[in-house]
């Protein structure tokens, strides 16, 4: 009986190994089956993925674009919106200077008629220098006449006169005078010219 037992465990030992080969032998048909068409898979995905990658680098892109196209947009708005204010700005600061002009005018020829001085002229006159001193804060300039040479973009010739102290071309003497707005005329220079 006991060599039976043996022979039992013979055999059972051998049926588990040739199980075990068996075994082997199907995982690696299964392993090479699946490299293959793991494989295949894989190169299809991967042909996917590049694909997605493609697409989504073109998308990026294209917003890229609109994105740049946009700041360049905001940028040129920016630029053109302070431009504008500026310009109103200016714009504004004439129209205010222009309706003081003839006030300042009449300041001058007040201060220029009165012979005697009084307390009343010396405060007139030093309103006078107040207000062009506030208005030249703001970027007013008296333009230069008598003795420069005469200029048409800065000067208005109301009369020709003969003159032995200037030559022929500078002013002689200015009639009203005329200012300049951040380098701008806003009103001409009212003068006679030496002939």
């Amino acid at each position: 009986m006991v060599a039976k037992e043996d022979n039992n465990v013979e055999n059972e030992q051998e049926t588990v190994q040739e199980e075990k080969l068996n075994n082997e032998e199907n995982q690696k048909e299964t392993v090479d089956l699946e490299e293959d068409v793991t494989e295949e898979v894989m190169e299809e995905r991967l042909e996917e993925i590049k694909k997605q990658l493609t697409k989504v680098t073109e998308e990026k892109d294209e917003y890229l674009n609109k994105l740049k196209r946009m700041k360049a947009d905001f940028v040129n708005y920016r630029n053109r919106v302070n431009k504008e204010k500026e310009q109103l700005e200016i714009k504004t600061k004439t129209e205010i200077i222009n309706s003081l002009l003839p006030v300042i005018d009449n300041f001058e020829r007040a201060l220029k008629s009165v012979d005697e001085e009084s307390e009343f002229l010396s405060g007139v006159s030093l309103i006078h220098k107040q207000l062009l001193d506030a208005l030249k804060k703001e970027g007013l300039k008296i333009i230069e006449t008598e003795g420069e040479e005469f200029d048409p973009a800065f000067h208005e010739a109301v009369m020709q006169v003969e003159s032995e102290e200037y030559e022929s071309g500078y002013i002689v003497e200015e009639i009203q005078k005329g200012y300049l707005m951040d380098g701008k005329v806003v009103r001409p220079a009212m003068v006679k010219v030496a002939v």
